[in-house]
């Protein structure tokens, strides 16, 4: 191993090849359970889904090998490109966001981490919500 970086259950790193001086993508997926922990290794040239490996793990990769890991690099490269909003700034939602209190919002005011407030102040966590599309407005 190169680096790691670990964001809940998704470890991201880079790994030198053992057939060469070259260093590529791996994805772990990791879940504890009774105690033991399951680990499941997702290389970059296979594709996959989770795509929100930092910067620096990119950075030290060797050339792709496949387009898999292309496209794989691309989709990271473009999570990282979209604008972040600020404490306080409003975030306008492509599809509306239901919640367990039945109320259905599209803008929210972003408070922090996964947090938002509506128009009227409820507080909500929305988790995953960078994976989702949207817009920010001042």
């Amino acid at each position: 191993m190169v680096d790691t970086v670990r964001y809940g259950t998704v470890i991201y790193a880079a790994v030198r090849s053992a057939e060469g001086p070259g260093v590529f993508g791996l994805v772990l997926l990791a879940e504890r359970r009774n105690g033991v922990l399951f680990t499941k290794p997702i290389s970059e040239d296979m594709g996959p889904a989770e795509d929100g490996c930092p910067a620096r793990i990119l950075d030290l990769l060797s050339e792709p090998s496949n387009e898999h890991a292309r496209a794989w690099r691309r989709r990271c490269r473009a999570r990282l490109a979209r604008p972040r909003p600020s404490r306080g700034q409003t975030v306008v939602f492509a599809e509306p966001l239901r919640f367990l209190d039945g109320a259905e919002h599209r803008v929210l005011r972003f408070d922090g981490g996964s947090r938002f407030r509506s128009r009227e102040g409820v507080l909500y966590t929305v988790p995953s919500w960078s994976g989702m599309d949207y817009t920010l407005r001042d």
